[in-house]
C-alpha cells in the first residue's frame, strides 16, 4: 500500500478534521450568531446557508474567535478586568 492510498484509508499520517454542523449547534443565539458571521463572510444572507452545511474545528474557532472580538470591543474601558 503506497502513502497516498494509505492516507486514504486513514493511516498513520492522516488527519480527519472533525465536522461541525450548523444543525448541531445547540445554543439558537450562538447559532444565530455563527450563521450571521458566516453570511458576513461569505458575502450572502443568513438564509441561503443550509442547516446541514459543515465548518471544519477551524473555521468554528474562527468564527468564535471573530465574535469574541465583537464583544471585547463592546466592553467599556472601567468594566476591563486589565485596566
Amino acid at each position: 500500500m503506497n502513502r497516498v492510498t494509505a492516507d486514504r484509508a486513514g493511516g498513520p499520517g492522516c488527519y480527519n478534521a472533525p465536522m461541525i454542523r450548523i444543525r448541531e449547534i445547540l445554543d439558537p443565539d450562538l447559532k444565530l450568531q455563527i450563521l450571521e458571521k458566516l453570511a458576513e463572510r461569505r458575502g450572502t444572507s443568513v438564509a441561503a446557508i443550509p442547516e446541514w452545511f459543515e465548518l471544519d474545528d477551524a473555521d468554528y474557532v474562527d468564527l468564535l474567535n471573530d465574535l469574541k472580538g465583537d464583544t471585547d470591543n463592546e466592553m467599556d474601558a472601567q468594566d476591563d478586568y486589565r485596566m
